[in-house]
């Protein structure tokens, strides 16, 4: 009796799971996550400031926000970070609403800050594929809104 080949399958040995690296840190926002604004907060697309636009002229952080921002950031761990604390900073000093899609990174700490700062936050069902991508999203996504009628809490309140 023959036996069946069997592949080699190299195994790591991290724990890590699987993401396929990205070639871009630009993901143009899908229609559905427009729709999803639009049912949650009843705000249109065109309404928005996006200060992180898919070609952009300006650097997104070194500028001031308008009254309402749609933000997709890059994903990098760095510069999402610094979106976040920006549109925080958007809304506590300046009274500015921010509208966020951000990956679901339950373990980092600007995560953590958004649940502090009493943000409201809305999970997408389904993995989302952007629509400059060959593949959906590795991770969950979700819409935040930093609003500061909200009554947003400082990180001294801890």
């Amino acid at each position: 009796m023959k036996s069946k080949s069997v592949r080699n399958v190299k195994k790591s040995s991290k724990n890590t799971p699987y993401k396929p690296k990205s070639k871009s840190q630009v993901y143009v926002t899908p229609d559905r996550v427009w729709e999803k604004i639009k049912e949650f907060w009843g705000y249109d697309k065109e309404e928005f400031f996006d200060p992180c636009p898919v070609n952009p002229t300006f650097n997104g952080l070194m500028i001031p926000w308008k009254e309402l921002n749609y933000v997709n950031p890059p994903y990098a761990v760095k510069e999402l970070e610094l979106f976040v604390e920006k549109a925080y900073a958007a809304a506590a000093i300046n009274g500015k609403i921010s509208i966020m899609l951000l990956p679901s990174k339950t373990d980092q700490q600007w995560f953590h800050d958004l649940i502090k700062w009493g943000c409201e936050i809305r999970w997408l069902r389904g993995r989302l594929k952007f629509k400059n991508a060959e593949h959906s999203s590795p991770d969950p996504i979700f819409l935040v809104k930093i609003d500061p009628k909200r009554g947003l809490h400082s990180l001294r309140d801890e």
